[in-house]
């Protein structure tokens, strides 16, 4: 994984190498979904970190595990505790909790002439609580988008990640909503001994190993 900010032209997504992307279209909101969809969104976040970007996790899934980091860190050589420091994470508990985090915490974190990656775990999983009505949880769901919007048009990247775990189906048209809205949306397939990643929108193969992915699967 021998690249830098600079050959990305100061983006993280093309750092990615998405194979077959169409040209001209920035991913500034990658989705990553599927089944146990967080480790892998959090060692991308270790990856971002070492290469120099801010990141800054708004977990709303309770899913940040900070073993990911330290795996990562040492095996490309990187004093975990270092690598850690690097990360931001700010936890939310409720929907009305994750955004306000998103819409009134992030930008004053953004410093200018910062390469800031913002990290989403769980975007959907606050607002499918039964305690919100559903009504008030699809408005403020909404409301944060719109804010994600805003930012990822001035140039800050969005990482988010949602598990198809334990869900609410009687709103699942969150997740519809959510995957409209991202740009880019990698889908993840287990079985008992493979781990698959299917470019789901725009649909297209993956033609070549995505090579942060096989790194990703070598310390599963």
């Amino acid at each position: 994984m021998e690249k830098d900010i600079e050959k990305g032209g100061g983006d993280f997504f093309p750092l990615l190498d998405l194979p077959g992307f169409p040209a001209g279209k920035p991913v500034r909101k990658a989705l990553i979904v599927g089944g146990r969809p967080e480790n892998l969104t959090v060692y991308l976040s270790a990856f971002a970190a070492s290469l120099g970007f801010k990141v800054l996790v708004a977990d709303g899934a309770n899913a940040f595990d900070p073993y990911v980091i330290s795996k990562f860190a040492r095996k490309e050589g990187f004093p975990p505790d270092t690598l850690l420091k690097k990360i931001s994470v700010a936890r939310a508990f409720t929907c009305h909790q994750l955004a306000t985090l998103i819409r009134e915490r992030l930008n004053p974190m953004v410093l200018p002439g910062a390469s800031p990656l913002v990290v989403l775990l769980g975007p959907c999983t606050m607002f499918f609580d039964e305690d919100v009505p559903g009504e008030e949880a699809t408005l403020l769901f909404r409301k944060t988008l719109a804010k994600v919007q805003e930012m990822s048009q001035k140039g800050i990247f969005f990482l988010m990640s949602q598990s198809f775990s334990g869900f609410n189906k009687r709103r699942s048209f969150l997740l519809r909503e959510l995957t409209r809205f991202a740009d880019a949306v990698l889908k993840l397939k287990f079985s008992d001994d493979a781990l698959q990643v299917v470019l789901d929108k725009p649909p297209l193969a993956l033609r070549r190993p995505w090579e942060v992915f096989e790194e990703f699967k070598k310390i599963t």
